[in-house]
Order: C-alpha cells, then sequence, then structure tokens
C-alpha cells in the first residue's frame, strides 16, 4: 500500500470507529466487527464483509435501525475511500445495498453532501 493509500486507510479506520461509538450510542455494540477490526485491521475488514456472499449480521442489524449510511458497504462505495477497494469490491457492496433496496445513487448523494469524515 503506498503513502497516500495508508494515510487513507487510517482515516478509513478512525471513522469506522466513530461509526462504531455512535452505533453504539444507539444500542448496537457490533462485538463481531470490532472484533474483526482488531484482527484484520478496517480495510480488509471491509473487504471480507463485502465479499462474503452471505450478508452479515451487521448490515441486517442496520437495515433494521434504518442506518444503512453506517455500513461498511456504504462506505466502501464513498467515493473519497474509492482507492481503497477494487472496483469487484465496490460492485459487490453495491449490489448488497441494492438487495435491502437502497437507492445507491442517492443515498451516495446525501452522504457526499456532508462534510468529508474528518472535517469539522
Amino acid at each position: 500500500m503506498d503513502e497516500n493509500n495508508a494515510v487513507l486507510a487510517k482515516r478509513f479506520g478512525a471513522d469506522m470507529r466513530r461509526g462504531i461509538a455512535e452505533l453504539s450510542n444507539q444500542g448496537y455494540d457490533a462485538t463481531y466487527f470490532r472484533r474483526m477490526l482488531g484482527d484484520h485491521g478496517p480495510v480488509e475488514t471491509a473487504r471480507r464483509l463485502v465479499t462474503d456472499p452471505k450478508p452479515s449480521y451487521g448490515l441486517w442489524k442496520l437495515q433494521q435501525m434504518n442506518r444503512l449510511d453506517l455500513s461498511v458497504e456504504m462506505w466502501v462505495l464513498l467515493p473519497w475511500y474509492e482507492p481503497l477497494f477494487a472496483p469487484e469490491v465496490r460492485q459487490l457492496a453495491e449490489a448488497k445495498l441494492r438487495a435491502l433496496g437502497v437507492d445507491v445513487a442517492a443515498e451516495l448523494a446525501r452522504l457526499v453532501r456532508k462534510p468529508e469524515p474528518g472535517e469539522p
């Protein structure tokens, strides 16, 4: 991983931890996801979850909470994280979200209008 992607991966991990904290405040602890982050790091954790043919419990739980905006699948699709993931991984992330009825283009447009993670 080159230096720019290493910095981006670090930011991706920090943003994932902020998302976990937000979900924890809403009653979802994401224990398995936390363990995966510790074992594999943020980028590899995201890649493993997205490429697993079976949707994760966490994805289902976020759908129930109406918080798919905090899903790994959605974060993989954010334009500022695109350099971290192969096109095939991004395609799988989009397919999983579409299978859950998410209008991916509309949701990304909504999220991209927000400041980038880590910015005020």
